[in-house]
């Protein structure tokens, strides 16, 4: 459609790793290829094909899930289940973040298509009451703090620090990673030695995510202290 108009074209939602694909498809036809997800750390990410040149236009917009924290603890699980029981397509959704304080809630980013349908049809989570509005302004997206711990590695061997984030064998978690169970910064990663830097966000299918917030000096036995942030799933 864009190259057809010459006007910008939005597309659905893609994961972060699917991001080369969209660049490559555009550069054949002489387009540019935007993302946009709503907040930085955003691991689903709507496309924009536009001229080279020209803006991007993004249609995404934000929708906010409340529920009683008096009589319910919903976690993230809890609600995307919910989502996906609705029969939705993914592609329609971007991501989900759920916000701490005093009032939990989640936001979640979706096409303008799927709006008004949530906002009608999605009413609950299990057997918690869900109220799904637009909210009055763009929020500011504030994810839940993770969990920190502190480890020591051998090295930044991605099987070593997966394994010791997630008090996993070595062994356990080279099979995770060979089965391409695990990403790395949203790309999928299939090599066991694979070298970590700060700041890296590893995602674990069944176990969560693992960012690596800080790396120590070596110990006199060589090995590398670390302190990871965790988010389980």
């Amino acid at each position: 459609m864009a190259d057809r108009t010459g006007e910008a074209a939005c597309g659905r939602f893609l994961p972060v790793a699917e991001k080369a694909l969209a660049l490559t498809v555009a550069h054949q036809y002489g387009l540019t290829a935007s993302f946009d997800g709503g907040w930085p750390d955003a691991e689903r990410v709507q496309v924009c094909f536009h001229p080279q040149g020209a803006e991007p236009v993004f249609t995404a917009l934000w929708l906010e899930i409340r529920w009683d924290a008096r009589f319910a603890q919903l976690a993230h699980h809890d609600l995307l289940g919910s989502l996906m029981g609705l029969g939705i397509d993914r592609s329609h959704t971007g991501d989900l973040v759920l916000q701490g304080g005093d009032e939990p809630c989640a936001m979640l980013y979706v096409l303008p298509v799927m709006a008004s349908l949530l906002e009608r049809e999605w009413a609950e989570a299990g057997r918690t009451a869900l109220l799904v509005r637009r909210p009055e302004a763009p929020p500011v997206i504030q994810p839940e703090p993770g969990v920190m711990s502190s480890a020591t590695v051998p090295s930044l061997r991605l099987d070593a620090v997966v394994a010791a984030s997630l008090h996993l064998s070595r062994a356990r978690a080279a099979e995770l990673i060979r089965a391409e169970l695990v990403q790395v910064n949203h790309i999928p990663q299939a090599r066991t030695d694979c070298v970590l830097r700060e700041g890296d966000l590893i995602s674990v299918r069944g176990y969560g995510r693992v960012r690596l917030r800080e790396v120590g000096s070596p110990t006199r036995k060589d090995r590398l202290p670390v302190r990871v942030e965790q988010w389980r799933r």
